[in-house]
Formats: C-alpha cells, sequence, structure tokens
C-alpha cells in the first residue's frame, strides 16, 4: 500500500510508529519526504515529479520547507492554504513546473519569490494571496502564467520583470499587485494576455505592450493610476476590451494601430491625462458606449469614414476636445450623451443619413455657434439634445421627416431666433425651448403638434414666442383621441380579458417589462409604454392616452415571450400584441405590427436603451 501517496505516516525512523521526532512518506515514483518535528523542517527529496493529493501536509507546522535539487515539478493543491508554513521559500534550480494552487494561500512566506531560471510553467493560483512575500523574481526561461498565479500579493515592492520568451499571461495574474511599481514591459514573445491581469498595478513608469498581440482583453490594466508616458496600441491590435485601460494615469500621447476595428464599453475612460489627438483607423467598425468618456486632456478627434454609429457617452465629458467636428457620411445615429460636455467650436454639420439625435447629446456643448441643417433623414432630437449650447445662434428649420423634438431639446439657446417644424412634427415636448429668450417665433407648417401652452407648467415654447400655423391645420392631439376608443380594423370588439381577479405580480423574463420606459424609434420617440401591475399605459408626449390590460406569460420560451391585449391605439395606428427580446447592451425591445386605419401595416419597435441598441447585434 502506497501510505505516502496519500499522505499517511510512515514509521519514525526508530521504527515506533510515529512516537519518534520524524515521520516519513512518498510523493512521487521517486520522492520522498520527511517532516522532523523538532525543528519542524520539511525534506522533499529525490527526482523526477511531485505526486500526491490535496492537503498533504495541511496539519504539519513547517518552518523550513526544503524542495532538493532534482525535483522537477510542484505538485498540484501541494500546501493550499497551509498557513502553517513559515518563513522563506526556496526553490530548486531544478524545477520545471509548478502546478496549479502549489501554494496558493500560503500567508506565512515571508522575503523574496524567486522563481529559478529553470521554470517554465507557473499554474493558476500558484502564489495567490501570498500576502507575505515582499519581492518577486520570475524565471528567464518562463512561457506560461496561469490565471490569478500572484494575484493580491500586495506586499511584494518594486519592478516586474517578465522573460523574453514569455508566451501567455493568465487573467488576474498579477491582479492588485499594487506594490508594482516602474515600467512594465511586455516582451513581444507574448501573444495573449487575460482578462484583469495587471488591474490595479502600481506601476509608475512607461508601458510596452507586446507586439504579438491582436487582442487586449477586457479590464486588463483598469484602474493602473500611475502609468505615465505615451499609450502606444501595437500594430495587430483588432480589439481593445472593455475598460481595457479605465481609469489608468498616462500622461503623454494615444496611438492606436490601423489594424484597430473594435473597441469595448469604456475602453479608455477616464485616463484624464492622456494629451493631444485620437485618431481612429478607418478600419474602426464599432466603439461601444463610454469608449472615451472623462478623457479630459484630449484635444482633437478625428472619426473612422465608415462608421455607422456613435454609442451612448463614447466621448461624453472630453472637456478638451476643441476644433471642428466632422462626422462621416455614413453616420446614422448618435447616441445618448455621445458628444456631451465637449469643446467643439464653430458650425456644427450633420451627416446626410443621420436618423436620429440621441437624449443629452449635444448637451454643454457651449462653443457650436449654428447648426448647417438637419438631414430630410432625421427622424427625431431626443431630450435635451442641445441644452445649453448657448453660442447656437439664427433659425433653425427642421425636416419634414422629423417627428418629435424632446423636452430641454433647445434649453438655454438664448441665440436663436427662429424655429420652423414640417410636415410631420408629432410632439415638441415640455420646456424644449426653455431660456431661449431671443426665440420669437415657432412656425408649424402642417399639422399642429402635440406641444405645452403658456397655460401649462412647463411650456414648450418661452414667453413671448409666437406659434404661427397654417389656417387649415388639424390637431395631432384631437386625431389621436378620435381613435382612441377604435377597435383594431378588422376585429370585433371583445371583453378586455379582465375577469376581476387579483392578479399575480410579473416575476421571470416579465420584470423586463416593469419600471421603465419603453420608447417609440425613430419617428416614434414621443411615445412611450409603461407596463405596471397588469395595466399598460400609453403616453405620448409625456402625457398619458390612454391605458389598457395587457397578459403576458412569465413562464414562455425565448421565442414565445409576447405581450398581448384586445388592441389598442398607437398614435398613428392600432397594436395587440408586442413580441419581448433582449438587444444589445442590456437594451429591452418589443416589437409589434401598428396596423392604420386604411389596412397598411408596418413594424414599430419599443425599446429602453440608446437608440444605436436597437441597430448593433448583440454578440458582434
Amino acid at each position: 500500500m502506497l501510505f505516502g501517496l496519500f499522505g499517511c505516516k510512515d514509521k519514525n525512523k526508530d521504527g515506533n510508529n510515529g512516537k519518534g521526532t520524524a515521520e516519513q512518506g512518498t510523493c512521487g515514483s521517486n520522492i520522498t519526504w520527511e517532516y522532523d518535528k523538532k525543528s519542524a523542517t520539511l525534506t522533499i527529496s529525490g527526482t523526477g515529479a511531485m505526486e500526491g493529493e490535496k492537503f498533504l501536509w495541511s496539519g504539519y507546522k513547517i518552518k523550513k520547507l526544503v524542495i532538493s535539487e532534482g525535483i522537477t515539478s510542484i505538485v498540484r493543491n501541494a500546501f493550499y492554504s497551509n498557513h502553517n508554513l513559515t518563513g522563506e521559500l526556496v526553490l530548486p534550480e531544478s524545477l520545471k513546473e509548478i502546478g496549479e494552487f502549489a501554494f496558493y494561500g500560503c500567508d506565512g512566506l515571508k522575503g523574496d519569490l524567486v522563481i529559478p531560471d529553470s521554470v517554465e510553467t507557473i499554474g493558476g493560483y500558484a502564489f495567490e494571496r501570498c500576502t507575505g512575500f515582499t519581492g518577486l523574481k520570475l524565471s528567464k526561461s518562463l512561457k506560461s502564467i496561469g490565471p490569478e498565479a500572484f494575484q493580491q500579493l500586495e506586499s511584494v515592492k518594486g519592478t516586474l520583470v517578465l522573460p523574453d520568451g514569455l508566451e501567455t499571461i493568465g487573467r488576474c495574474a498579477f491582479h492588485e499587485c499594487s506594490g508594482l511599481t516602474g515600467d512594465l514591459i511586455i516582451p513581444d514573445s507574448v501573444t495573449s494576455i487575460g482578462d484583469w491581469t495587471f488591474s490595479q498595478c502600481g506601476f509608475d513608469g512607461r508601458l510596452k505592450l507586446s507586439a504579438g498581440l491582436d487582442k487586449i482583453e477586457y479590464s486588463c490594466f483598469t484602474s493602473c493610476e500611475n502609468f505615465k508616458g505615451d499609450l502606444v496600441i501595437p500594430e495587430g491590435v483588432k480589439e481593445i476590451g472593455f475598460h481595457a485601460f479605465n481609469s489608468c494615469g498616462f500622461d503623454g500621447t494615444l496611438t492606436l494601430p490601423e489594424s484597430l476595428e473594435y473597441m469595448g464599453n469604456g475602453a479608455l475612460a477616464y485616463c484624464r491625462n492622456l494629451k493631444g489627438a485620437i485618431v481612429l483607423p478607418d478600419g474602426m467598425k464599432r466603439m461601444e458606449n463610454n469608449v472615451f468618456e472623462g478623457c479630459e486632456s484630449l484635444t482633437s478627434l478625428k472619426l473612422p469614414s465608415n462608421i455607422d454609429y456613435i454609442c451612448s457617452g463614447t466621448f461624453r465629458g472630453c472637456k478638451s476636445l476643441t476644433g471642428e467636428l466632422v462626422l462621416p457620411e455614413s453616420l446614422l445615429i448618435i447616441g445618448d450623451h455621445a458628444f456631451g460636455d465637449t469643446a467643439f467650436t464653430g458650425e456644427l454639420k450633420l451627416p446626410s443619413k443621420l436618423i436620429s439625435i440621441g437624449q443629452a447629446a449635444f448637451m454643454d456643448c457651449k462653443s457650436f455657434t449654428s447648426i448647417a441643417g438637419f438631414p430630410e433623414t432625421l427622424t427625431h432630437i431626443k431630450d435635451s439634445a442641445f441644452s445649453l449650447c448657448e453660442e447656437l445662434k439664427g433659425e433653425l428649420v427642421f425636416p419634414d421627416g422629423l417627428a418629435y423634438v424632446g423636452k430641454y431639446a433647445f434649453n438655454g439657446c438664448t441665440g436663436l431666433t427662429k424655429v420652423t417644424f414640417g410636415n410631420c412634427i408629432s410632439s415638441v415636448g415640455e420646456k424644449a425651448f426653455l431660456k431661449c429668450d431671443g426665440l420669437k417665433k415657432a412656425e408649424f407648417t402642417g399639422a399642429i403638434p402635440d406641444y405645452y401652452g403658456q397655460d401649462e407648467k412647463y411650456p414648450s415654447f418661452p414667453e413671448g414666442c409666437e406659434i404661427v400655423s397654417p389656417a387649415s391645420a388639424v390637431k395631432r392631439t384631437e386625431i389621436w383621441q378620435e381613435n382612441v376608443s377604435k377597435p383594431v380594423p378588422s376585429k370585433e370588439n371583445s371583453s378586455s380579458g379582465d375577469d376581476g381577479l387579483e392578479k399575480d405580480q410579473p416575476y421571470y423574463w416579465t420584470q423586463s417589462l416593469t419600471g421603465f420606459d419603453y420608447v417609440g424609434e425613430g419617428r416614434f420617440a414621443d411615445v412611450a409604454l409603461l407596463f405596471v401591475d397588469g395595466i399598460l399605459s400609453v403616453k405620448i408626449n409625456k402625457r398619458e392616452l390612454l391605458t389598457v390590460r395587457y397578459e403576458a406569460d412569465m413562464n414562455a420560451d425565448l421565442d414565445d415571450r409576447v405581450v398581448t391585449t384586445d388592441g389598442f391605439f398607437c398614435r398613428d395606428g392600432w397594436i395587440e400584441k408586442l413580441s419581448y427580446d433582449k438587444g444589445f447592451y442590456h437594451d429591452d425591445i418589443l416589437t409589434a405590427v401598428l396596423v392604420k386605419a386604411d389596412g397598411s401595416s408596418e413594424e414599430v419597435r419599443f425599446h429602453t436603451g440608446s437608440e444605436e441598441s436597437l441597430y448593433i447585434k448583440s454578440g458582434e
């Protein structure tokens, strides 16, 4: 029986079955171990790879560990969470591999951790939470560092030297090693770095990235607040994951490679000290939300020539971005808060294919002086889109396709003198032109939209602004009210399905219905659906138009998640049911067929996120 293999005790040296001063066993085909109780010394001798099982020496108080020359590997879990292991750790020059969890949580080990130059592989979690080490020297032969291998070695001080020949660094390998300082030079042999690998480290020098990388994983360097110098992303990198460099301290310039195609949410957000230009390569396919948010010292911007969307918050708070903002002709959607609180100057030229200007998209952009027209494709200008753009002057002429101008949309634009609305305007939100003291005339060229008058608490237009419309113009609100009580075309009246019984509170997927406004897409941006306790409230321009009971099977499969009603009027037609789906970046989407009075129909969508979320497929 191989007692030593399972950590059982052999006879002591005197043959007294454990009553002497030493215990012995085996931990490999050619390896023995001996524990001296008197000196609390564990000696492992022999040749080859260690074998054994977890907690092999967990009950031993070890003041000195001797691993003799000839040992080539330390077995997985060998000293896992052994708080009784103390002193300095001396590893043999014959060692090639340190297994996973080998010294995990051995917080009694002290001094410098020196990995012999013979070691090629350090397994995952091998030294995680070994909080007593004060220095770290890696092997010159190292090829692979496993996940979390040195995580939370907060007491380790000094420079980290990664050897040439190193190929992979696992996720969280050095996460929260806050005592590491100096430069971080990642050799060109490295082809893979995991997520969170160097996050929250204390490096206070420059970062040099490997030329062998094609991707920088999410949160890889997040909150490395003391980095200095330039941030140069090497050619060949195609993706920068979300929060990859979030809140880093670089105080030089930013260089992005021509190979770059994708930047994740918040990838460079709050790198407050980066200076100079943002030059985004033309091959860029997508930047997700908040990529450069809070980069206060960057001064100019060159956008990719073929990008379709500027996602929510992408450049919000980039206070020093100035000069002309050149938007590519390919641009379809400017997301919520996309350019809020930037310092671009002069005339704003909007692309000819633009569909949507999101909530607060240009809020607090105080240096724009004019808008060079709105494209015919534009369907809405959402809440606070140009709020506090104090230098905007002159007349605004909105296109015929524009259906909605949201609340506070042009709040504080004191230099505006006249606004003219096209034929399809449906709603003008409350306080849309608040504090536009120079605005003297608002002209409707078609039907009169819903707007808040001077007799209401929050009027859409400032006091003294003349409202002009054609003598024959009808009021859209009157049309809506006439249709509220009408049934869905070609559908007979039926009961609401309300049996008078108390309905169960929604849960499972149906929880996503409640607590949020589902706002219409495109020209339906003034429509919001609100679901509460089995009642659907339909609002237009923040005013409740009607309520109707709804039902939804909370246990429905993914493809069968449907909200059903007996039909309700929704501004331009009638809807009976809405299909639920999850979209990009946590967007909840309801899709319906809207049937018009003439029998024609169109697909409409309502959702909870920024407009671009409807056009980006999750997992792209």
